[in-house]
């Protein structure tokens, strides 16, 4: 589940904050990940995401649920 993608690792760890405040039962036992993106020519994003959903349906269930409190996200795999 990727919940955004932003210009630093401090800005995506405030924004994991910012959701979990707004949406503890959904992010509280949950465990941010942050991962540098490099893209050739352009800024170096770091994409905040979470995972380890049993399936894709559980998946986009908590994406629309996140959604619904103010957060942005999408599935993807791996």
């Amino acid at each position: 589940m990727q919940i955004g993608a932003l210009p630093s690792e401090e800005a995506a760890r405030t924004e994991w904050e910012r959701l979990t405040r707004r949406a503890p039962e959904l992010l509280g036992d949950r465990r941010p990940q942050v991962l540098r993106f490099e893209r050739d020519g352009q800024p170096t994003l770091f994409r905040l995401r979470t995972g380890m959903f049993p399936d894709a349906d559980a998946a986009r269930d908590f994406c629309e649920k996140l959604r619904a409190k103010g957060g942005n996200c999408s599935v993807v795999r791996g």
